[in-house]
């Protein structure tokens, strides 16, 4: 394949967000105050800002104690909906959030009609970051990779945490909640739609590395049945960065399914929260925008409750909470915002000069299987994804998400004169991350061959992607050690905000453990 012909097929290369993880739930600014929209106002109990991973795990544990809780969802009920998720080479309502054109990580020429899909991107100076929409958070979009963190690592970053504690109850707990699978090795070596995992783990054997099989949240009896064509194909037809249809174990399928099924539970979906006030008797005030698929606002609500968990993935998070402040609506102290990161993604690819012989086959899985375990390398840790890239071609060209240490974090800021958020990041936060980068790519290349894929990214270093920013509002920092925001009784923060910055491995486990620890306390000591 020459250079023309990449750049013509790489329009369907986008299979760089097939791990992302954390969700946020709110995009810059609002719509202006709509004429003939009355406000209603109500009372709720308990209520959840957000159904990502932080939010979908309180919303079970609450509802499982006895306690009525209401989600406010800013994206859709997919299921309800009736709407199918789009695959890649066919993107349609599910492709973005309220655009006109695709925002997948390379080139976009897919127009689209405006609808509020499953995926959506926030664009910064220095980095770009996606994010999912929907009941269910970014477990609708990213690809199901489930991993542990090292031991040592989680230690390191949150050693106010009882280790032992963790990898003996909350971690397997998170794994058995999430329907946690392996994929079986036979059907590995066998599958048409793995020679890319399995030809990416012998290049990298080859030159040194250690390979390892990620576990997933996607159910591989499922995938097997796809692959004898006994039921409708999802992931072996190109479907994961606009939502599965079918095989994948999201949030609606076993948290909030079980916590529905109590009978305590109610979403409310296309519920876009805009500013948290708090009121004189200590409960909080939340104005909030209710929209249709097409982004128009058709309702305004201002709802009051005495117990406010937000779950709005680190952005939305960031987004409301440093907002509110700004507006003068709530108090908060100078830790919120700080610790933020992008939990070291940095991506990069490889040309296969000698690879044309046999290639990475024409179709691949989205669900990645297979990494590469660099950590414990004094000099160049980093835990790196073997990415599919489900062209339809066989392109002899691989993808990789690495994840690094994040040594220099960053910080979120909200700007009232220009209202949006901002972040303090730039290059020299991946300055560590692109020598990991450029060492890996130049061994394996040594050992096997090929070029860096100049054509992916800016010359080949994705250093502004990012899917999984953790941080902002650190526990036991900006937050007491479970969760609850500092100077505020009944406001709680739930997801992936509570990690600094940094977790050396696609974060959902990790955040969904640190939820069910922080839930199962703050019940105990503020919903006896």
């Amino acid at each position: 394949m020459n250079r023309k012909e990449f750049i013509r097929t790489g329009i369907l290369g986008a299979g760089a967000l097939f791990f992302m993880q954390s969700c946020a739930l709110f995009p810059f600014g609002h719509d202006e105050q709509e004429k003939g929209i009355k406000t209603q106002k109500m009372k709720k109990s308990t209520v959840i800002i957000g159904s990502g991973y932080g939010g979908a795990v309180a919303a079970l544990r609450l509802t499982e104690a006895g306690h009525k809780v209401t989600i406010l969802e800013m994206g859709l009920d997919w299921q309800k909906s009736g709407e199918k998720f789009s695959a890649m080479k066919h993107p349609g309502n599910s492709a973005a959030w309220l655009r006109t054109r695709t925002i997948a990580p390379f080139m976009n020429v897919f127009p689209l009609r405006k609808f509020t899909g499953a995926l959506d991107r926030w664009d910064f100076d220095h980095v770009k970051i996606w994010m999912g929409r929907g009941v269910g958070g970014g477990s609708l979009v990213n690809g199901g990779m489930a991993v542990t963190p090292k031991r040592e690592y989680f230690e390191e970053i949150l050693p106010q945490l009882d280790a032992e504690l963790f990898y003996d109850k909350y971690f397997p707990l998170a794994r058995k909640e999430l329907q946690v699978n392996v994929a079986d090795e036979k059907f590995l070596n066998e599958c048409k739609y793995y020679k890319f995992s399995k030809v990416g783990e012998a290049e990298a054997q080859k030159a040194g590395f250690k390979t390892v099989r990620v576990p997933n949240v996607y159910d591989f009896n499922y995938m097997e049945k796809e692959c004898r064509d006994e039921v409708p194909k999802s992931a072996l037809a190109g479907e994961v960065i606009y939502g599965n249809n079918h095989g994948k174990n999201t949030l609606d399928k076993n948290y909030l399914k079980k916590a529905a099924e109590t009978g305590n539970l109610e979403i409310l979906d296309l519920h876009k929260v805009e500013s948290i006030a708090q009121n004189g008797d200590g409960s909080y005030l939340l104005e909030v925008t209710v929209i249709n698929t097409q982004g128009e606002t058709v309702a305004k609500k201002e709802i009051t409750t005495d117990k406010l968990i937000v779950s709005a993935g680190v952005m939305g998070t960031m987004e409301l909470l440093l907002k509110s402040a700004a507006e003068g609506k709530i108090k908060v102290d100078d830790k919120l915002g700080k610790k933020w990161g992008n939990n070291g993604n940095f991506m990069t690819g490889r040309n296969w000069v000698k690879a044309f012989s046999g290639g990475t086959g024409l179709n691949h899985s989205t669900i990645p299987v297979g990494a590469i375990d660099n950590w414990n390398d004094p000099e160049h840790p980093f835990f790196t994804e073997i990415a599919p890239l489900p062209m339809g071609l066989n392109v002899a060209t691989t993808l990789y998400l690495m994840l690094n240490r994040v040594p220099k974090l960053g910080a979120a800021h909200y700007d009232k004169e220009q209202g949006k958020l901002t972040l303090d990041w730039d290059r020299s936060n991946t300055e560590n991350m692109q020598k990991n980068a450029e060492y890996f790519i130049r061994k394996m290349n040594d050992a096997n061959g090929g070029t860096r894929s100049h054509l992916l990214f800016h010359n080949g270093w994705g250093y502004d992607v990012c899917y999984h920013p953790l941080g902002g509002a650190v526990l036991g920092e900006a937050t007491d050690q479970f969760g609850k925001l500092n100077g505020h009784e009944g406001l709680y923060v739930l997801d992936g905000s509570l990690i600094p910055g940094t977790v050396g491995v696609n974060p959902f486990v990790t955040i969904t453990a640190v939820a069910e620890y922080c839930i199962e306390n703050i019940i105990r000591l503020d919903f006896s």
